[in-house]
């Protein structure tokens, strides 16, 4: 069990303690901090909750550092049409018969915002399989490059985001496959990415999935496991998965741990151990980062450099989500902008 490391929370007491006059001051510093982690450990949380403001100004403080947030990344040379997207208040679904729910790893937005070879390591990659699905996504269409929520209500349960490591997971699994990658490992990294998601593309019309499953991105060739795509742990198998793919209700029933409670997360468990050699409670304990939320707290993550999941969220918790996001993932900017961040940098600012 790891919790998120105290450098990558950072203190907001000086927007009460400074003079008001000092508050874009004090806000572009902590931006320009958050840009570095983002980055350097994929996520930051803003500790908004322990300045005990209420919930509306503390959504104005949220807002001010999102919107700053922004600007201090694209400083740093991120594309300069990256926006601040305000999406809907999210309350937490929880399946019927558990009191909270589990989110498994996964990109927000996924239809169209997950990790892709940059054309400056795969030059004959192309942009337009930057899009998985144009039908059936659950926010916006928009590419969602950083993740961000404000929790104005962290609810009954633990409200806790995890953050798994997508580069780590990936190199990781490169290795226990004997595949090389050589001193620099990025092109090789992307190269195999980019090649899991073309072949999950070529045959989406087989597996019917409107989003790339973390199996098939991760290079499992049979069709099941790109098909099926999960998200709350605790869900049952949907009626038309079952009939689709029969081969699936038996592994419902038991997973390879033994300790995974819900027939999705079973079904993960069976699906994370053929694609990383790691059943998901191995892999929990390898990967796994734990971020408590507090009220009024904002967290931020790097959407395609990390997975995000939650842990224990009760049905009176919400979320607003507050994302960084282009419109169109493409022009010599995204590129440079990609390839520093398969690298855990960015470029060299403007």
């Amino acid at each position: 069990m790891r919790f998120i490391p105290s450098t990558a929370q950072l203190d907001c007491t000086a927007l009460v303690r400074e003079p008001a006059g000092r508050r874009d001051e004090v806000l572009s510093r902590l931006a320009d901090e958050a840009a570095g982690l983002l980055h350097r450990v994929g996520f930051v949380v803003f500790r908004l909750g322990r300045l005990r403001l209420g919930v509306d100004e503390s959504r104005r403080i949220s807002l001010a550092l999102s919107e700053r947030l922004r600007d201090a990344l694209v400083a740093h040379g991120a594309p300069t049409r990256m926006h601040l997207e305000v999406d809907k208040p999210q309350k937490t679904y929880v399946p019927e018969g558990y009191t909270t729910r589990t989110l498994l790893p996964h990109h927000d937005g996924q239809h169209c915002s997950y990790l892709t070879p940059s054309l400056l390591d795969v030059p004959d990659w192309n942009p337009a399989w930057r899009e998985f699905g144009a039908s059936g996504y659950t926010t916006t269409p928009a590419h969602k490059i950083y993740q961000g929520i404000f929790l104005s209500d962290p609810g009954e349960g633990l409200s806790i985001t995890t953050y798994y490591d997508w580069l780590g997971i990936v190199k990781d699994v490169l290795s226990r496959r004997g595949i090389g990658i050589g001193p620099d490992p990025v092109p090789t990294m992307a190269r195999w990415i980019g090649g899991n998601l073309r072949e999950a593309l070529a045959h989406q019309a087989e597996h019917g999935c409107p989003y790339p499953s973390f199996g098939a991105m991760l290079g499992l060739e049979e069709p099941m496991w790109h098909g099926l795509s999960f998200h709350h742990g605790e869900a049952e198998l949907a009626k038309e998965d079952r009939s689709r793919y029969p081969a699936a209700v038996p592994l419902t029933q038991r997973c390879v741990c033994g300790g995974c409670q819900g027939e999705a997360a079973r079904l993960f468990c069976h699906q994370t151990v053929m694609a990383t050699g790691l059943t998901w409670t191995d892999f929990r304990a390898h990967w796994e980062i734990f971020a408590p939320g507090d009220h009024c707290d904002l967290l931020f993550g790097h959407n395609l450099t990390m997975l995000h999941g939650g842990l224990a969220g009760g049905p009176g918790r919400v979320i607003e989500p507050l994302c960084l996001v282009v419109d169109a993932p493409s022009g010599p900017e995204y590129e440079r902008w990609l390839a520093a961040s398969w690298r855990r940098s960015l470029p060299s600012g403007r």
